[in-house]
């Protein structure tokens, strides 16, 4: 019999294979698991002189995580620019961009993120001025909270070319003083004017910023990603940068790219055999469909209930997103289509469905990220489809009072029921996939577990939760970021359970969450990350 390297042992291990966690252990040999045991913690057979020992009494330990929705090189640029969150007026938040501006006096473009209008104190959109009077010689590009709007300054504007004259590009807008001039924030695809000039960074750049995401990813127990890349036009992921990480012996987490649906096909069938390993892969398309209802840009059925007529915006053209489906599903990849509005959702099951009509069902496992909201007619589609939920819990708490929270007067009546439909949708699929849709969040996962379980705001509102019956277990929140992740990648055969002859990839926590009730539950610390069978973090202070 083998010997393991490593055995760690407790009184919890969740293997993903039952509903709850045992007393058992855990035998690591090199890269891959050796043994699992939950029903007690007898290892003395895996066990010789050479053999290093671990117990962590009553900490639950389990697959690392898997965040299925990640915007890695965002994330890492969130990470190193100013964050603009704690602002809570347009000024407040020109002066800490203009602070930025001098701490990074070698940067060509001031880049920040994580502001947010709707939370100032006075609820209006900033203007190019304010950024003028603190950045007037350097281009400003400022994210929102969403990512799904941009401030700039006017040399920002000036450098894109982009003036009175410039009009709106297809499926975004450029919000406008009464002049006429361009007011320095912009909606949608119309960030991606400036997005493409602000966004290019050199390997070294791309490098950093990837580096500070994983220290944040392994601390989080996170050792897999899917990088979702396309953002209004820019591809945000560097395959050569990975693959040079890699190398350099410098990559601790698996990253899955999801490429830009709309791109060349062919061309990416080509990188997804050149850019292979069992860290790097090209396992997704991506694109978005519509916006957030926040801003009333996410597709409806029917209008918003406060904004009568309204609909929501398309983000893309359509009909090209439905003839790449088909293209793709007949090359065999699999793809995610952004939906957070019910109609969105809707043209994403009508886009599978068509593909698997024309072509059958292969080895593509699609699937739908956001999915805020749903009509009910098609919550069975999923099972019938094989369509895979792609969801982000964490966002169902947007404002951080249950009672500010837009959604509240975005919709009214029935459709209340269907908002963040977790249960019903993972009861259709059989399978669900978590992420933290990070930076629009942090990438704690413990934030998403807590509110999948609760359903509750910051301030413990509804009580009971909202729309308590679409809470999930513990147990299938855990598969959903473990295993669930992993079958949307077609990863499940090495990743996701504790199983023999899996790659160990494996956490520990400081407390088991089958045990922890409602805010203990954010409170969550990692004492140990293990990934191919290494030890990447330990906290010293937990261990």
């Amino acid at each position: 019999m083998q010997k393991a390297d490593f055995i760690i042992t407790s009184d919890a291990v969740f293997t993903g294979l039952a509903d709850t966690a045992t007393p058992g252990f855990v035998a690591i040999k090199e890269n891959k698991i050796l043994a699992v045991s939950d029903s007690g913690k007898n290892y003395e057979a895996y066990k010789d002189e050479y053999t290093k020992v671990q117990h962590f009494g009553d900490a639950l330990i389990m697959s690392s995580f898997y965040d299925s929705h990640t915007h890695l090189i965002l994330a890492g640029m969130y990470k190193t620019f100013v964050n603009l969150g704690e602002a809570k007026t347009e000024e407040e938040a020109a002066k800490m961009v203009g602070e930025s501006a001098e701490a990074m006096p070698d940067v060509p473009w001031v880049i920040g993120f994580n502001w947010y209008h709707v939370f100032w104190n006075e609820k209006k959109l900033p203007t190019k001025f304010s950024l003028d009077q603190y950045v007037p010689d350097r281009p400003v590009f400022l994210v929102n909270a969403e990512a799904h709007g941009a401030w700039v300054n006017s040399k920002a504007l000036e450098i894109c070319g982009i003036d009175k004259d410039t009009k709106d590009p297809d499926y975004g807008h450029i919000d406008r003083l009464e002049n006429g001039e361009p007011s320095g924030f912009l909606y949608e695809a119309a960030l991606g004017l400036v997005a493409v000039h602000a966004l290019q960074f050199s390997m070294d750049m791309e490098k950093t910023f990837a580096k500070k995401y994983m220290e944040s990813a392994v601390k989080f127990g996170i050792t897999s990603v899917n990088d979702m890349q396309p953002y209004f036009g820019v591809n945000m992921g560097n395959y050569e940068t990975y693959k040079a990480l890699e190398d350099d012996g410098e990559l601790v987490i698996r990253i899955h790219s999801a490429a830009d649906l709309l791109g060349d096909l062919e061309e990416t069938l080509i990188w997804r055999e050149k850019y292979c390993s069992e860290k790097r892969k090209i396992a997704l398309l991506k694109q978005f469909l519509d916006g957030v209802p926040t801003t009333y840009t996410a597709l409806t059925i029917e209008e918003y209930s406060d904004k009568q007529g309204d609909t929501g915006t398309q983000l893309s053209n359509l009909d090209a997103i439905r003839r790449k489906v088909l293209e793709a599903h007949k090359l065999g990849f699999s793809v995610r289509l952004h939906a957070c509005g019910d109609r969105a959702v809707r043209i994403a099951l009508d886009c599978y469905e068509e593909a698997i009509k024309k072509y059958g069902k292969n080895e593509a496992r699609h699937g739908i990220e956001h999915i805020e909201s749903i009509h009910p007619n098609d919550i069975p589609r999923f099972r019938e489809l094989g369509i895979i939920p792609s969801v982000q819990p964490e966002h169902l708490a947007l404002t951080q009072k249950f009672e500010d929270n837009p959604y509240l007067s975005r919709y009214n009546g029935e459709r209340t029921k269907y908002l963040w439909p977790l249960k019903s949708l993972l009861d259709s699929a059989g399978v669900m996939a978590i992420g933290t849709d990070c930076p629009v969040v942090d990438n704690d996962p413990f934030l998403e577990i807590y509110r999948a379980v609760t359903r509750l705001h910051n301030d413990g509102q509804p009580t009971g939760g909202w729309n308590p019956e679409q809470k999930l277990t513990m147990a299938e929140v855990l598969k959903a970021y473990t295993y669930g992740s992993a079958y949307g990648t077609h990863r499940e055969d090495e990743l996701g359970t504790l199983e023999a002859g899996k790659l160990a990839d494996i956490v520990v926590l400081d407390r088991n969450l089958f045990k922890t009730k409602g805010e203990d539950i954010r409170s969550t610390k990692v004492k140990l990350t293990i990934m191919d069978g290494k030890a990447i973090y330990e906290d010293e202070i937990l261990v």
